[in-house]
């Protein structure tokens, strides 16, 4: 008997909050946490998010465990490096043991975000 078998291809969802707190951050934590039921992957661009606080950090460690747990991919792009530092220290103390399989902080492509965020000021200045 022959089972024919598709190859799986891994799909990566992409998000692009505009804050992590308050009514929007809800709306976040709702489209992160469907993202990483669905996809085998997921990026979260915080270019638009402005200010992170403690609460905001947890929510962020909070899915760097489970994506591990899950055996899925994340990925945080346009995290200042404090929030970054802070938020590999909240995933190791909440799992001393563990080590983080991939990184969260992708430096050639924050410089580039860090131009265009430069760029989108300047325009608005003019």
């Amino acid at each position: 008997m022959l089972i024919s078998q598709e190859p799986i291809t891994p799909n990566t969802i992409i998000l692009q909050p505009e804050s992590l707190d308050g009514s929007s951050g809800r709306i976040f934590q709702q489209a992160l946490e469907q993202a990483l039921t669905q996809a085998s992957g997921v990026i979260v661009d915080l270019l638009w998010v402005e200010t992170i606080d403690s609460e905001g950090l947890n929510l962020l460690a909070q899915s760097m465990v489970r994506s591990r747990d899950s055996g899925k991919d994340i990925t945080f792009l346009g995290l200042e490096y404090d929030d970054n530092l802070e938020v590999e220290h909240r995933v190791k103390s909440s799992s001393p043991n563990t080590t983080l399989g991939h990184g969260i902080f992708a430096p050639d492509f924050e410089a580039f975000l860090d131009r265009h965020r430069d760029l989108k000021a300047s325009e608005a200045l003019i």
